[in-house]
């Protein structure tokens, strides 16, 4: 409805803008009184009149001065002796009234003109209070609010004509606060049942590495040592775990942490070993001596996660094998199980994903995913595929520096 009104108005002063092309110019009325009455002072011998020419018809010249004074718009009128006309009374002011006219139609188009511009002035300044105003706060606000600031309100006039979307973008403000706010206390619950957990789960991993101790006292064979040994670094590795994640939590990281470097390919062979006593795990091949780029504790995470899930879902021995490459050493780790189906081999590194079969089964569906993710993080790879005489076979490439 404001368009419209808005365009009408638009109209109406182009209408005003074309009047004084469509007016004809005005001429001036003669006093012809006056006129009259000179002329018969003239014919009673009276003197002429100042602007005023007479030409008798006595003269040489009469019909050509005649004839030249009708052609520029001259005043000629008859003087009258005894009832015969003895010659003509001229006013040549045809240009004076035209200077005239001229002047009062410069005046009409200022006055035309002066309407036209008030009115396009108010036009124009409501055009802005209505339209471009609101559309300049709706901008601002749209910069705030990308900036973060969702305390930046958003007056609504009464007669905006961006009315409802100013309500709109007010309450998805409000919104955009109310879920930050939410956000962030989910965020304090999440750190807070962290801390938690992280306490509960140390507490029982302090009674572990404390009764292995009583057993290396009470009984320092080589078995029990051997095996408290395994139970005390899996425990310390537990507990590194735990660091990380409070860490990762209370930063706020988006990511877990990945540290690689240097290493001798001989730590690999220990993280093999302390497997032994999960259960039965064959080593083929000879483990290559060289250094090895990785971060310790995360390629133990690797190693643990996939052997885990084969001892979980396959429940067959596993046989871990070594394999010299030009770039690296890959760790071949595969089992006797079903495997997976072909159509999900390409899924099982995403996050909370879980095969057919799983059901029923503890698990998260993250432990290939951050397998994954951890070798992606030290610059080596890992691949799974189904061997062609049956069984799953996750392959480690783990490279040289």
């Amino acid at each position: 409805m404001k368009f419209r009104i808005v365009v009408i108005c638009w109209i109406l002063l182009l209408g005003l803008c074309l009047i004084p092309m469509l007016l004809k110019p005005s001429v001036t009325d003669r006093d012809m009184v006056y006129y009259n009455t000179q002329v018969n002072a003239i014919a009673g011998g009276g003197a002429v009149p100042d602007g005023c020419s007479v030409v008798w018809c006595t003269d040489r010249d009469y019909e050509a001065r005649i004839n030249s004074f009708y052609r520029s718009g001259a005043l000629v009128m008859d003087i009258v002796q005894d009832g015969v006309v003895t010659g003509k009374a001229v006013w040549d002011d045809q240009s004076a009234r035209d200077a005239v006219t001229e002047r009062n139609m410069l005046t009409r188009m200022m006055i035309i003109w002066g309407a036209v511009a008030c009115a396009g002035t108010v036009l124009l300044v409501y055009v802005y209070i209505t339209y471009i105003r609101p559309f300049k706060k709706l901008h601002k606000f749209a910069g705030e609010v990308a900036r973060g600031n969702l305390d930046f309100p958003l007056a609504m006039g009464r007669n905006d004509f961006f009315g409802g979307f100013t309500e709109s973008f007010d309450i998805m403000r409000t919104e955009l606060k109310n879920a930050r706010a939410k956000e962030a206390s989910m965020q304090k619950a999440k750190q807070e049942m962290l801390a938690e957990i992280s306490h509960d789960i140390r507490t029982p991993l302090a009674t572990i590495s404390a009764t292995c101790e009583v057993l290396e006292v009470k009984n320092p064979t080589p078995e029990v040592t051997s095996k408290t040994a395994v139970i005390r670094a899996k425990a310390a590795t537990i507990d590194t775990l735990i660091s990380n994640m409070m860490s990762a939590s209370l930063a706020e990281a988006s990511e877990l942490k990945v540290e690689p470097r240097e290493e001798s390919s001989l730590l690999i062979g220990t993280m093999v070993d302390n497997l032994h006593d999960v259960g039965e795990i064959t080593v083929k091949g000879e483990l290559p001596e060289c250094l090895l780029y990785f971060d310790p504790l995360r390629l133990e995470q690797v190693i643990d996660n996939i052997v885990g899930n084969s001892l979980k879902y396959a429940g067959t021995p596993i046989e871990v094998e070594y394999v010299r490459q030009d770039k690296g050493v890959v760790i071949r780790i595969s089992d006797k199980g079903p495997g997976v189906p072909e159509e999900e081999l390409s899924l099982v590194t995403q996050k909370f994903y879980r095969a057919t079969g799983s059901e029923g089964r503890e698990g998260s569906g993250l432990g290939l995913y951050l397998a994954d993710y951890f070798m992606k993080k030290m610059e080596g790879a890992v691949e799974f595929y189904n061997a062609s005489e049956g069984g799953f076979v996750a392959e480690v490439f783990v490279r040289k520096v």
